[in-house]
């Protein structure tokens, strides 16, 4: 199927730092709206620049040709992907050669370095995003995933007693400026609208153009689609990685339907009873082929099963 990039535009291209040769990457923009009065899954669809890339030299994150002493910055986060796998991790430390990651690699791997990026550089460090300011009660609130829970991230406007700055802050952490908690690229976040009106929020930066391999756990995960434009249900390759089962009995897709709700879609292999053909449901659609229907920027797993992984593929045709 023939996808075209629907998102406002890419607007340049850009050379960034290799740790081998020069590469080339897009970069681009994509709005998503915050609901007024409600939560709002969404995914930041670009990030930052790379900052290193090559090839791994042995079955640890090594590359002889790089410096990365000299390529990245001390006190900085960084992910490392696998690009051969589509896996991402952590980057904990580094010398010259040498990562420490949790990544699993291979020698001959191909792999790019980011900087994360943080709620000052996706909200603006002032707010410019135009979140509802306030208290730990009355500001909108970003709910960024954690391996225990989430981080509650609001704009502080610091009125009120007692005297404060204003800034970023975590609900529970007091006064420690939040502008650079990091917001996973493989994660999708929520926005709770403590406002009644819609917000805009618009996300600029570069593009991924590999495949990107999620851990997933049972219950739900919410999940970044990572590519900057919308893909069918049918294009995304999902159905390799999720339980199938009739009528949701197997693992579901939660995707926002743009009001405030979500269609819970399945994959289903056909047959049983009642009968239902090979495809894309959505629970509540009887047999209806749903597989045309379009992945949101951020979406949810539902794992009724033990913890696996998922990768969304990156659609033949797709205008990058």
């Amino acid at each position: 199927m023939k996808i075209k990039l629907t998102l406002l535009g890419i607007l340049v291209s850009m050379g960034v730092v290799s740790a081998q040769t020069a590469t080339t990457k897009p970069v681009g923009y994509h709005t998503e709206t915050a609901k007024g009065n409600s939560f709002t899954l969404m995914g930041v669809n670009v990030g930052n620049a790379i900052a290193a890339a090559g090839e791994f030299d042995a079955d640890a994150a090594t590359d002889n040709d790089a410096d990365f002493t000299a390529l990245l910055d001390e006190g900085v986060n960084y992910t490392v992907q696998n690009i051969t796998t589509g896996a991402a991790a952590a980057v904990t430390g580094f010398d010259a050669t040498s990562l420490t990651t949790d990544l699993a690699v291979s020698s001959g791997d191909s792999y790019e370095i980011r900087a994360d990026v943080t709620v000052g550089s996706l909200f603006g460090a002032a707010n410019e995003a135009g979140l509802g300011a306030g208290n730990a009660s009355t500001a909108d609130v970003v709910w960024i995933p954690t391996a225990d829970g989430f981080s509650q991230i609001f704009y502080d406007d610091g009125v009120g007693f007692p005297p404060r700055p204003a800034g970023w802050r975590a609900i529970g952490a007091g006064a420690a400026d939040q502008a650079g908690t990091s917001v996973p690229f493989t994660a999708g976040i929520f926005v709770q609208r403590r406002q009644a009106a819609d917000l805009d929020i618009v996300f600029v930066g570069h593009v991924r153009t590999e495949a990107t391999s999620f851990g997933i756990g049972s219950g739900f995960n919410f999940i970044n689609r990572v590519l900057p434009v919308g893909v069918a249900l049918a294009d995304t390759g999902l159905e390799n990685f999720i339980a199938k089962g009739n009528n949701g009995a197997g693992d579901l897709v939660w995707s926002p339907d743009g009001n405030g709700g979500y269609a819970q879609y399945y994959y289903t292999d056909g047959g049983g009873f009642p009968p239902a053909s090979k495809g894309w449901k959505a629970v509540g659609a009887g047999d209806a082929d749903k597989g045309g229907e379009t992945l949101a920027s951020g979406y949810a797993i539902q794992r009724k099963g033990e913890a696996g992984s998922v990768s969304v593929a990156i659609p033949n045709g797709l205008d990058l």
